[in-house]
């Protein structure tokens, strides 16, 4: 049976294909200054296909697909930046027209754009520089058996080649939607010339008389701002396929260009900045996915919106930085006209600009995020529900949040909310305990195991109320890394003995990776476990030993066989800490807390029973857990704690009012909303049971960057007591200082983000070593 998935897929591969053999990039050069500035032929072809029909009702010759059927197809072309007015006419004139109310003038409008036959364009930003959704100068009134039409329309594409523009303007207080054939009397045209060699033109209209039956609408405001939000996410749509196309180009020349005897791609800068390119484009990814499966589904247009702006935000930003770092990365040949690249840069440049650009849309998601609130359930039968009586994941988002929140706020200790330093074992363990007592205790693990099994948007929604409420990180390695570790590679006797433990707070462990001369670089370690009867003796030293001073267990990992190669012969191994032969030392950290140890182990003594995996593979599990710990390192959980904490202290010292912090912060907010949604990508493929791969160093990365960046604003802002060591009752009793001090080591621990950086590299990038 075909799923959607599938469909989907086959319009892309069909999509690709066509644009491959069809619209090769460097036909663009041909095309620049032309009467069209698309090639004609190609575009009946595409409407020949369907494509401009994607958003058409059947009943007028369209397919009705959908906005994601329709972004993948727009997505192909912006792979070979077509010029084809798939997105102005199919989505942008087919999509207002079938928001309309229908029509005979409507339904042919429809027709003939499906068909190819007629050409009408949108004409609807009121001013040159600034889009805008709301009714504008441009005025309709009423003139004996229809209307008269004054004012100017901005920025309106094609407008050599349209038969006819659908003109918004303001009638009787409300917006309303004209069709005019471009030789109407009193139109006049001044067109301006675009990076890619197209043009868009400033349209005046001077006493345009216009007859009652060509008013297709009155009342369209909504119809208009759904429109160009479609406008935006398919935008960013075609941004996202430009980028990834770019990017592919700059990673092959990288690959080939030699300078100094080798290719450039060896190059670590080169590596590093390639890297941040890859990153943006992976947000990018992620978050225009997230718009075109999301908007269709959404009940408020404020939630429509946001997607809409936040895929628009994104894709513009990496298309920008993709663009302009690959004439860099190509040197002198990437500023030529030869180089394709500047085909890439040019087209970018003009869709960046169209529906708002990067600017535009986070000052709106500035805007929109101002008036948004969490809806409230008053369902009686689902406010006396237990979760442990219940599949978390039948509940709507809103839903499981309210009763999530309300746990929270009715039980965590307060004495305990947004605490300046990780707390001790015997400060959390009653929270602890609490949790497990109720199944909450492990909100990823599958429901079989005790967990809550939560699906990715219920276990943000968990982890969004914990940061809102402040509730304080346990003792967790056991959760969040040795449990997965174990549900996927340990024994079932392995499974029998810890997990239970694990859940009840009975074993805490702590995580024996690091060395004195093997932190990022782990295939270095010394610590050697040599087989003794059924056991084995240990002996090493392990640091930066989160909390062990709290641990009754450690998992470590030990070369076993000292003959092997670096990566080889290392396996690994669970050990309780009250075995002989350990010793433990804190280390005080720079903010003055003892949160990181040392730990000796002298003649310790591990029964082989306790190695996990086969002996001397403990390397496939050590990345196996180093993939659960950057998941881990990347959760929005810092980030949204940290924002949460910046924005009360902006409205305390009313900043908000201050144009240059708005911007600054919609920036971080944007970022932590990414972040989230490329961490339910991630957390997504754990659910499924697919290992993660070296991509998800990119999660850490930009989650522990983006914690760093809300720290420095935030004491940037506190001035004078930016220094203030403990809470600071002027701005809402933030602990700024705890911030900043935990932001160092987050982008250190787990491999620092420049090893992260070589390991995407080459390992994700395919860079040469």
């Amino acid at each position: 049976m075909t799923t959607a998935n599938d469909e989907l897929s086959i319009l892309i591969d069909s999509a690709r294909n066509f644009c491959a053999k069809a619209a090769p990039l460097n036909r663009l050069r041909a095309l620049r200054g032309t009467t069209h500035g698309y090639a004609p032929d190609l575009w009946i072809q595409m409407c020949e296909m369907g494509w401009a029909g994607m958003g058409i009702p059947e009943r007028c010759g369209g397919s009705e697909l959908g906005l994601n059927a329709f972004g993948a197809v727009i997505t192909e072309l912006g792979r070979v930046a077509a010029t084809e007015p798939l997105l102005e006419v199919g989505a942008i004139s087919a999509g207002l027209l079938s928001r309309l109310p229908p029509t005979a003038t409507v339904d042919e409008l429809l027709g003939d754009i499906a068909s190819g036959a007629r050409m009408p364009i949108v004409a609807w930003q009121e001013d040159p520089v600034e889009p805008s959704n709301s009714p504008a100068p441009l005025r309709a009134t009423r003139n004996g058996d229809g209307y008269q039409l004054d004012g100017a329309k901005y920025c309106v594409p094609l407008t050599a080649v349209a038969d006819g523009f659908l003109v918004t303007a303001s009638l009787d207080a409300s917006l309303a939607v004209f069709w005019i054939a471009r030789a109407a009397n009193g139109i006049s045209i001044a067109t301006h010339r675009l990076t890619d060699g197209t043009q868009h033109a400033t349209i005046t209209l001077t006493a345009v008389t216009v007859p009652e039956a060509n008013c297709l609408a009155t009342d369209c405001a909504n119809a208009l701002a759904a429109t160009l939000d479609d406008g935006a996410a398919l935008s960013a749509a075609y941004l996202l396929g430009l980028s990834a196309a770019c990017f592919e180009t700059t990673l092959k020349y990288l690959n080939t260009r030699q300078q100094f005897g080798r290719a450039i791609g060896s190059f670590q800068a080169l590596q590093h900045r390639a890297v941040d390119q890859a990153l943006q484009r992976e947000l990018a990814a992620a978050v225009v996915s997230e718009a075109l499966v999301g908007m269709p589904n959404c009940e408020e247009p404020i939630e429509r919106a946001l997607l809409a702006s936040r895929a628009k935000y994104r894709a513009a930003r990496a298309a920008i930085l993709i663009t302009r770092e690959a004439v860099q990365m190509h040197g002198a040949i990437g500023f030529t006209d030869e180089c394709d690249i500047g085909l890439f840069l040019n087209r970018a440049l003009n869709v960046v600009a169209a529906f708002g650009n990067a600017g535009w849309h986070g000052r709106r998601i500035a805007e929109l995020s101002s008036g948004r609130t969490v809806k409230r359930t008053t369902s009686a039968a689902l406010a006396s529900t237990e979760f442990t009586e219940v599949d978390f994941n039948q509940l709507s988002d809103d839903e499981f949040r309210q009763h999530v929140r309300n746990y929270f706020e009715r039980e965590y200790p307060s004495e305990l909310r947004n605490p300046p330093r990780r707390l001790r074992w015997h400060e959390i363990k009653p929270w602890y305990l609490k949790l497990s007592a109720k199944g909450w205790v492990a909100p990823a693990w599958p429901r079989e195991y005790g967990g809550m099994g939560l699906d990715p948007s219920k276990l943000l929604v968990f982890i969004e109320e914990q940061e809102r409420w402040g509730v304080a990180r346990a003792p967790d390695m056991g959760i969040i890394m040795v449990g997965p570790l174990l549900i996927r590679h340990g024994s079932d006797l392995q499974r029998k003995d810890y997990l239970p433990k694990i859940l009840a707070g009975d074993y805490i462990w702590c995580q024996g990776y690091s060395e004195p001369n093997a932190g990022s670089d782990l295939a270095s370690l010394r610590t050697a476990a040599t087989a003794d009867g059924d056991s084995f003796v240990l002996n090493g030293q392990k640091t930066w030993t989160t909390l062990a001073q709290d641990a009754t267990h450690m998992f470590v990992l030990a070369r076993t066989d000292s003959s092997a190669k670096k990566q080889a012969g290392i396996s690994f191994l669970l050990i309780e800490m009250t075995t002989p032969g350990i010793t433990v030392r804190p280390i005080r950290n720079i903010a003055g807390d003892e949160e990181f140890c040392e730990v000796f182990l002298d003649n310790v003594r591990v029964p082989q029973d306790r190695v996990v995996g086969t002996l001397n593979q403990g390397w496939t599990i050590a990345k196996a857990l180093l993939g659960f710990e950057r998941i881990f390192l990347g959760s929005p959980k810092q980030c949204q704690y940290a924002l949460q904490r910046l924005t009360e202290a902006a409205r305390k010292f009313d900043l908000f009012k201050d144009s240059a912090f708005r911007e600054r912060y919609t920036h971080l907010k944007c970022d932590v909303s990414d972040l989230e949604t490329i961490y339910g990508r991630f957390a997504a493929q754990v659910k499924r049971g697919e290992p993660l791969g070296s991509d998800v160093s990119f999660l850490k990365i930009w989650g522990t960057e983006t914690f760093a960046k809300i720290t420095e604003l935030l004491l940037e802002i506190l001035g004078s007591a930016g220094a203030q060591v403990g809470p600071i009752s002027a701005a809402s009793e933030v602990d700024a200082l705890a911030l900043f001090y935990n932001a160092r080591p987050a982008t250190i621990y787990g491999g620092s983000n420049e090893i992260q950086r070589n390991i995407i590299a080459k390992g994700v990038l395919g860079l040469p070593a």
